[in-house]
């Protein structure tokens, strides 16, 4: 007879993190997905404020170029500063843009406003999982509910920003984009004053050393490689100015040459060139989050400017595309326990295919409101098996000790995402157009899932018989 042994005495289980400590931190945490969301709605209005549509894919765009330079430059001077102290200096730098979003005199100083709030957001995240690991490791508790906690707080605000946005725009114009920020920011930061234990002491670094520490020439660089791509593809519109990619191919190769050899660079390259599997999910990030927000901007803008909604109802009609996302993530992570993560990534891209030829085939400017929330149910089920099945991948592809930097590469794929299908939707959608340009959004978002799909079944097709986390 077998008998077990019982767990022993000095072992317990160990106790989470405390709730409201976690809560605290998921304040600040909401403003990026809040503030990526909400201006989706409000991108027409803006261009009727201003006279002008021509910034609407830096008004995007900038956001997430200034969230991919301050994110990982946030992590490291986490480390140097203290990881709350930057998370408050990050709710400063947000209220200070959403305070003088509403009174910018043109639509260039909204796009620079929009910079300086990317950069202020960008700041919570990297702090919070700091804070997180740091209290963990010294009360003895698990960090696993805090971190679902910073999750749910992202997601959920990324889901409902359209729907606030449209009714914000409703009531108090495109301004109210930015004066929703203002009582997050001032609850956020009495909560985490309050909540969150202050930064121990620790050796004092100066600031030319903390600044040496984020590579500042590598960053610039990228944001002159990819400021450079974005002003050469949304030329191509009208006239082409070649002079832009001639200057872009050896800014982006200078780039390269800087991250391969300084010893601390902003974007590991070696990383990716050492590790094929690694540099491929960052690729299908990149194709993953252009469709993602292809829907995420070009969508509303689509249901503003040609279907004739207002940014109430197109609020509404966004929910449903973020509601499933986030079923589909909890959905996604419960059958990942199961199934491999290339599984996972062919029903992602089989749902972009879909959603994609509904999008190119039977959507029209006159579609029934009912087909609108079916194709908005549909266009909602790719990102959480997506994302998911990409960092399953992600984290069995690199040595743990570089987990840190792998994924801050893996989230500026996604910003790059981002920044590339601004220029998409400035392309393709608009009044202009043939039925506003959503056939060719549907092509698009079609076509970027057939690519990943069929590369996804040829490599579980080769890896037949490998273990789930070799795939």
């Amino acid at each position: 007879m077998t008998t077990r042994n019982p767990p022993a005495a000095d072992t317990p289980a160990r106790l989470p993190l405390p709730a409201r400590f976690s809560l605290a931190l998921g304040t600040g945490t909401i403003l990026q997905g809040l503030n990526s969301a909400i201006v989706a709605v409000a991108l027409i209005p803006i261009a009727l404020h201003f006279g002008t549509s021509a910034a609407i894919p830096w008004i995007v765009s900038g956001l997430y170029i200034a969230s991919a330079v301050g994110s990982p430059a946030a992590g490291r001077l986490s480390d140097l500063f203290g990881p709350r102290r930057i998370y408050l200096i990050g709710l400063a730098v947000v209220l200070l843009a959403s305070v003088a979003g509403p009174f910018v005199p043109s639509v260039e100083w909204l796009v620079v406003d929009r910079i300086v709030l990317g950069l202020g957001a960008s700041m919570h995240f990297p702090a919070a999982m700091a804070i997180i690991r740091q209290q963990a490791a010294k009360r003895e508790q698990t960090a696993t509910g805090a971190i679902g906690i910073i999750a749910i707080c992202g997601q959920t605000s990324a889901a409902l920003g359209p729907t606030i946005g449209g009714l914000v725009v409703v009531i108090w114009g495109w301004e109210g984009i930015f004066w929703v920020n203002v009582p997050l920011v001032i609850a956020s930061a009495i909560w985490v004053l309050t909540q969150v234990p202050a930064d121990e002491a620790r050796k004092r670094s100066g600031v030319l050393a903390g600044i040496r520490s984020i590579d500042p020439l590598g960053m610039g660089l990228f944001v002159a490689t990819v400021v450079l791509l974005m002003l050469g593809l949304l030329s191509l519109e009208g006239d082409p100015q070649w002079l832009l990619f001639a200057a872009f191919v050896p800014v982006a190769a200078l780039f390269v040459l800087r991250e391969l050899r300084t010893p601390s660079p902003f974007i590991d390259v070696r990383l990716m060139l050492t590790h094929r599997q690694f540099a491929l999910t960052c690729a299908r990030a990149i194709l993953t989050f252009i469709s993602f927000y292809c829907i995420f901007y070009g969508l509303p803008q689509w249901l503003e400017a040609s279907r004739g909604l207002d940014a109430a109802a197109t609020g509404l009609l966004m929910l449903p595309v973020f509601g499933v996302g986030v079923a589909s993530t909890i959905l996604a992570t419960r059958l990942g326990r199961r199934l491999k993560p290339r599984l996972l990534l062919v029903f992602g891209t089989t749902a972009m295919v879909v959603a994609g030829a509904l999008l190119a085939l039977v959507t029209s400017t006159d579609s029934p409101i009912w087909l609108l929330v079916v194709i908005s149910v549909l266009l909602g089920i790719p990102n959480g098996f997506n994302n998911l099945g990409n960092q399953l991948i992600l984290h069995s592809s690199v040595p743990g000790a570089n987990a840190g930097s792998a994924s801050g590469i893996y989230r500026t794929s996604q910003y790059f995402g981002a920044v590339l299908s601004a220029v998409i939707v400035a392309h393709v959608v608009g009044v202009g157009e043939a039925e506003g340009g959503i056939r060719t959004l549907g092509v698009v978002i079609g076509g970027l899932g057939g690519l990943m799909l069929v590369t996804n079944l040829v490599a579980l097709y080769r890896g037949r018989g490998k273990s789930m986390v070799e795939l």
